[in-house]
């Protein structure tokens, strides 16, 4: 045997007898999880061919379904059963592929129901592709939810919950834009009586972050949600990819109700034995670091942010409750949502409960200017263009990831502030934030300058000068020293000390010369740096009091 099929028996071995709990993306699409052997590996010609055996399966079943992984441009796939009187002739996998990685689908759906019969999988692939199967399993698809809500009649629920819709969904990318096929058959309410879950699971690959590849994927999966499984639809209510963009999946029951007021929602397929009154939102990719290279995707704070506020208007508009938002993997053995997935659960409880107390609908509209002057003070304008009920702002400055806020007013003027207070070279962020009468906050605007360093010491002109109560003195020290920083009148009289200490090289600082009790006048402000050798800067500059 040659090196390279030693390579794709290892692959093979490595995934045989393969756990439910590992196998995710079909975790919900077999009823039974089915142990495999290690595979038998030929070359034929520039082809190479898999075989893999399963055990002996006690269920009753009809259909197969496998997940698994390949490089390989062209994968075809067959499967046969053990009968009484031998091998049955091989039977075309239906193979749907992920469109921006390796992930693959199989099933096999027949007409004839077995029980305590073994099969075998073939795979055949070009020369120079690899193959792995993550899991395998078998179903009855008698048992599926959608083939048993077809025989019959349920109310016309719209189960809407009558709140004060102070979430705003994200925008809803509708099944028309993505090309779904029709929904086959009719579909049923999902609340019956009630909606009592939101489920978060991901597509163990399928991975999207272009609004062209969700498309694309989110068409894939509903194809073999449809024509591989053979359930009526794509089995999840919505889909998000993995730059937040949401996609709907199974259709709404009323479609003249719109996305934002709450439609009544479809029966899914995501929850073997849980899919009644349960929302299943599936972000695309792959979260689960255990499974390997190809799935150690995390959740972009973009992401994060569209799924929490697509959880919190789903809590809200249909009455779940915010501990009652699942992984995948709390109803069953499977590793869904992923390692890394999971791990936020808590997070996004939190963080929808905090959506459900505050809201996200805008306060208003605005918009921040920030310019730094040679001084290193930075220049702000902004204009609050719109008002829907903001009672105070405040205006915040970033810097090394600390907030400090340097302005707070009510009213909606338009103002101007000078910011004297950045202490070092560096980019710097500013947030205008606007808070209402309820205590909700939103940014209305940001605004980024970056403070240069300057070559040199610098001592800059007081502002405002000339000035009435009190003005404000910049320097910048280009290395270590001690710092002198004092005024003193027209006759040479020292007035006050404003600094007197050893200071850092690359720092901006600030004294701020107290005028009021003082006759107005001209007075002199000089700064001394000393250094380990003696004086390194030294400047005097004049000062206007006007009284």
């Amino acid at each position: 045997m040659n090196r390279r099929l030693l390579f794709l028996l290892g692959l093979f071995v490595g995934c045989a007898g393969l756990s439910t709990a590992e196998a995710q993306l079909i975790g919900d699409m077999a009823e039974v999880m089915v142990p495999f052997t290690a595979p038998t590996v030929e070359q034929a010609g520039k082809n190479t061919q898999v075989t893999v055996a399963s055990e002996t399966v006690a269920a009753t079943f009809n259909g197969v379904v496998l997940q698994g992984w390949t490089e390989a441009p062209a994968l075809e796939g067959w499967v046969r059963f053990a009968e009484a009187t031998g091998w049955s002739p091989w039977h075309t996998l239906y193979i749907v592929r992920s469109a921006t990685d390796g992930t693959f689908l199989a099933a096999y759906r027949g007409t004839t129901f077995r029980q305590n019969q073994r099969f075998e999988l073939r795979f055949t692939l070009e020369d120079a592709g690899t193959v792995a199967v993550r899991g395998v399993g078998v179903f009855d698809n008698r048992n599926d939810t959608d083939r048993r809500l077809g025989q019959r009649d349920f109310p016309g629920f719209d189960g809407r919950a009558q709140g004060s819709n102070i979430i705003v969904p994200p925008v809803l990318i509708p099944r028309a834009a993505w090309g779904a096929t029709p929904f086959r058959g009719t579909p049923v309410p999902l609340n019956r009586p009630d909606y009592r879950y939101i489920t978060f699971h991901h597509a163990a690959g399928f991975g999207a972050s272009t609004r062209a590849e969700g498309l694309e994927q989110v068409r894939s999966i509903q194809d073999f949600h449809q024509n591989g499984r053979g359930w009526s639809d794509i089995g999840y209510q919505f889909v998000m990819d993995m730059s937040g963009r949401l996609y709907q999946g199974r259709p709404f029951l009323n479609n003249t109700v719109p996305f934002a007021e709450g439609p009544p929602l479809v029966e899914g397929a995501h929850v073997g034995g849980f899919n009644t009154g349960n929302i299943g939102v599936c972000v695309l990719g792959c979260y689960h670091p255990p499974e390997g290279a190809n799935c150690e995707d995390t959740m972009t704070p973009a992401a994060f942010d569209s799924l929490a506020t697509m959880f919190a208007y789903l809590a809200e508009r249909y009455a779940v409750p915010p501990e009652n938002i699942m992984g995948h993997r709390d109803f069953g053995a499977t590793a869904c949502p992923g390692d890394n997935n999971y791990a936020l659960l808590s997070t996004l409880r939190t963080r929808v409960r905090t959506l459900l107390e505050t809201g996200n609908r805008p306060l208003g509209t605005a918009s921040l200017d920030a310019t730094v002057d040679a001084a290193g003070v930075v220049q702000l304008a902004w204009v609050v263009v719109e008002d829907f009920g903001i009672a105070n702002y405040r205006i915040e400055r970033v810097y090394e990831d600390e907030a400090y806020v340097i302005f707070e007013e009510e009213g909606l003027l338009s103002e101007t502030f000078s910011d004297a207070g950045v202490d070092r070279p560096g980019e710097v962020t500013y947030r205008l934030t606007a808070r209402n009468a309820a205590g909700r906050e939103q940014t209305l605007a940001t605004a980024r300058v970056t403070v240069e360093a300057p070559e040199a010491f610098v001592l800059t002109a007081n502002f405002p000068n000339p000035f009435t109560e009190t003005t404000t003195i910049r320097y910048y020290l280009e290395q270590d020293g001690f710092a002198r920083l004092k005024v003193f009148d027209v006759t040479g009289r020292e007035v006050t000390t404003l600094d007197d200490a050893y200071r850092e090289g690359g720092h901006w600082y600030s004294a701020t010369f107290d005028g009021r009790g003082l006759a107005g006048g001209m007075y002199y402000y000089r700064l001394q740096v000393e250094g380990f050798a003696g004086v390194d800067f030294d400047k005097t500059s004049a000062l206007v009091l006007i009284k």
